[in-house]
């Protein structure tokens, strides 16, 4: 409270407290209390004590005595009606279209009538270019799948000629090392062979040669000719000798290696044909998935356009009554601002276009402040007064929304749950009651039995102490402070501080009408359960709260009267908190 407002003991007599309220009921509530109170003429009195004869002008109207009653803790909401079994037709084009056609609304249709029309020129535009594009895709397809199956061949060819490589190259080595080697070294082996040999004739003969010339059986020229000839035959050994030596030493490994790396030369080969044909192949494969991808694309582009061209008409899957989105979607801004459904409206994806209410059953949805919601539960009864027909209904709640809804751009700091109300079946029919009609719903949260109670609109506040006006003389009111228990928006629980039989009142008092507004009696505040803290101010003594209302409780559940309409007793229900806690 703010603290131009707030009064203490010490504050002057003139300024009044603010009148005491529960969260979340509003003042066309207490008003509405007010005049059923008047007209019913539920505990409004005349003061009868001592203090009451010389009220002088306070009319009786004004006043009304405490008394010991139980009452019904009940909350209102509005909201709207709506079809138990809805069904909504919305705009399935992902772009944003114009109607072209619509049914009149409040038409009862059968299935399969058409029932909006949207325009299509954009959408079959773009089915004509996705056609193109899908018999390119188709081509690129085709062409990848006949580059790939080239590829293929080429690579096994190229691997049989590699193979065929290799298989000569060891052919080669092993005819060099089983057939060419051997060959080789029998012709030089034969070689220093043959060498040798016509060595030992030719010495044979060079020496006989020498016997013969010394005595002068050969002339010295045919000496000299077997003397060469030996000469030649001791160079021609050593030539066949130092060939096969070079041969074994240098040549056969010379050969050897030659072959060898033809060998791995040969199968070096094969593996780079090999990795070169799974790479070129999976070149092609790769670029064959990405064509067919592409064409599922295409594919799957058109059937998407031509399933939005089928959005474009909106027929009614069953029989019904038409709404349309806009009279349905009444707290709707942009509706708001640009008016309902018409022939060229232009509508977004998902935008309510239509909807068929089943109107043999319906249901009410109001919506409660987030300080009430709590106290809503399924199963609780309902009153449900209609304004278009004036007609009242029961009902019984079915549920309670989950998350809160903001108030929007308007109100953001306002949170409220959707509270979901079956009404009477039997009632509803014969109302003839029809979606979005504006409803307001009495829901009985509780009741309180056998309790000091006052009008709702007899309890004032200063600050944290909650107080009645209790007549003190001609035209003068006293403070008598209270403690304030659960509260309807008709009645109030007096838990603490006043006595059945006192009058109080029930008006805003007038300047100078209040004897004590300056101070605070102690015994008076210490027996409505406050205390005075070291400030000197008056608080909450919250310890003898609680023990008052776990009593109340416990007194409440023992009585089969407190049973709610739901089945739950009142003691099982939230105590209503005084504003101030």
């Amino acid at each position: 409270m703010p603290q131009n407002q707030r009064r203490t003991h010490r504050r002057p007599a003139h300024r009044t407290g603010c009148r005491a309220t529960r969260p979340g009921i509003g003042t066309w509530g207490i008003v509405g209390a007010i005049t059923a109170l008047v007209l019913a003429g539920v505990g409004i009195v005349a003061a009868t004590n001592s203090s009451d004869e010389d009220a002088g002008p306070a009319s009786t109207v004004e006043l009304a005595q405490a008394s010991v009653r139980s009452f019904v803790i009940t909350t209102l909401a509005n909201g709207e009606l709506e079809a138990k079994n809805q069904l909504e037709l919305r705009n399935g084009v992902e772009s944003r279209s114009t109607i072209t056609e619509i049914i009149k609304e409040g038409t009862m249709v059968t299935a399969g009538d058409v029932l909006v029309r949207l325009n299509d020129e954009d959408i079959r535009n773009r089915i004509a270019e996705a056609e193109l594009q899908l018999i390119e895709a188709r081509t690129n397809h085709e062409s990848a799948l006949a580059s790939e199956k080239i590829q293929q061949s080429e690579n096994d060819s190229k691997l049989r000629a590699a193979e065929s490589t290799l298989s000569i190259a060891n052919l080669t080595y092993e005819q060099w090392e089983s057939g060419d080697v051997i060959k080789k070294r029998q012709e030089l082996d034969l070689a220093v062979e043959r060498a040798t040999k016509n060595l030992e004739r030719l010495k044979n003969k060079y020496d006989n040669s020498i016997e013969l010339y010394k005595n002068d059986f050969l002339s010295k020229d045919e000496l000299d000719r077997d003397e060469i000839a030996y000469i030649e035959a001791v160079s021609a050994m050593k030539t066949a000798e130092l060939d096969r030596t070079v041969y074994e030493d240098f040549q056969y490994h010379k050969d050897a290696e030659q072959k060898r790396r033809d060998v791995e030369e040969a199968a070096a080969e094969l593996e780079r044909v090999k990795e070169e044909n799974e790479i070129n192949l999976r070149s092609k494969k790769a670029n064959t998935v990405n064509r067919q991808r592409q064409l599922q694309l295409r594919e799957e582009k058109l059937r998407e356009l031509n399933e939005q061209l089928g959005y474009c008409v909106v027929v009614a899957p069953r029989d019904g009554l038409v709404v349309y989105g806009s009279s349905v979607q009444t707290n709707n801004w942009r509706w708001q601002s640009e008016g309902g459904l018409a022939v060229g409206k232009e509508v977004g994806n998902n935008d309510l276009l239509i909807a068929l209410p089943d109107t043999t059953e319906m249901t009410a949805s109001v919506k409660v402040h987030e300080s009430i919601a709590g106290r809503v539960r399924p199963g609780q009864s309902v009153s449900v007064k209609v304004e278009a027909i004036d007609r009242t209904i029961p009902g019984v709640v079915r549920s309670v929304g989950v998350l809160a809804e903001s108030g929007g751009w308007r109100d953001p700091n306002r949170r409220e749950y959707t509270v979901k109300i079956d009404l009477d079946q039997e009632a509803a029919r014969t109302a003839e009651l029809k979606p979005t009609m504006r409803c307001e719903a009495r829901i009985e949260l509780g009741r309180v039995n056998d309790v000091v109670a006052v009008p709702v609109q007899a309890v004032f506040n200063d600050g944290p102490v909650r107080y009645v006006l209790r007549p003190a003389g001609v035209g003068r009111f006293e403070r008598v402070p209270v403690m304030l228990g659960r509260t309807s928006d008709a009645d109030a629980e007096i838990s603490a501080g006043l006595e059945p039989g006192t009058s109080v009142l029930l008006r805003d008092p007038l300047p100078g009408e209040i004897i004590n507004a300056n101070q605070w009696d102690q015994a008076a505040i210490e027996s409505a359960g406050y205390i005075i803290d070291e400030n000197g101010e008056p608080t909450i003594d919250y310890r003898a709260m609680m023990r008052r209302r776990a009593a109340a409780r416990s007194q409440d559940a023992a009585s089969p009267a407190s049973a709610t309409p739901s089945g739950t007793s009142a003691a099982a229900q939230p105590a209503a908190e005084p504003a101030s806690e």
